[in-house]
C-alpha cells in the first residue's frame, strides 16, 4: 500500500514538475527507485510517460503565457521570437529537416580554441588621422 501511495504522489508531482530528479527530491524518493519501478511494472512506466507528457504540456502553456505577457509589455526580443517562429512572412528559411539535423548532431564532446593571427593591424587613431606627436 505504501508503494502505491508513493507512486501516485510521485506521478502527481511529475504532472507539475516534468523532471524525474526534481519530483523525486520533492517527495523523498531516489531516481533508482523510479527506474526500478519502470522495469518491474509496465503499467507504472506507461502512467509515468503520460504524466511526463501532461507535465511538459503544462510547462509549455506556462512558458507561452509568459512569452505573451512579454509581447504585451512591448518586449522586442519576445515579439521577434514569436514572429520568427509563428508568422510565415517573418520566418527565417530553414531546410525541411532542420530540427532533425540539429538533434542528430549529438552532444558536444570537444571545443577547440586556437589563436587567430591578424593579417592587418588597425592603425592607432593618431596614425590614421595623420597627426603625430609634436615632441
Amino acid at each position: 500500500m505504501k508503494r502505491f501511495r508513493k507512486e501516485n504522489e510521485f506521478l502527481e508531482q511529475i504532472k507539475t514538475i516534468p523532471n524525474i530528479s526534481l519530483a523525486c527530491e520533492k517527495i523523498g524518493l531516489s531516481r533508482n527507485t523510479i527506474y526500478r519501478w519502470c522495469n518491474e511494472d509496465p503499467d507504472f512506466k506507461k502512467r509515468l510517460n503520460e504524466a511526463l507528457g501532461n507535465g511538459t504540456e503544462s510547462v509549455n502553456d506556462l512558458a507561452e503565457s509568459k512569452l505573451i505577457s512579454l509581447i504585451n509589455s512591448g518586449n522586442m526580443q519576445a515579439i521577434k521570437y514569436w514572429l520568427d517562429n509563428n508568422k510565415k512572412n517573418y520566418m527565417r528559411p530553414r531546410p525541411k529537416d532542420f530540427w532533425e539535423s540539429i538533434n542528430s548532431i549529438g552532444p558536444i564532446t570537444k571545443i577547440v580554441i586556437s589563436p587567430v593571427s591578424l593579417k592587418h593591424r588597425p592603425k592607432d587613431d593618431e596614425e590614421a588621422s595623420g597627426k603625430s606627436d609634436p615632441q
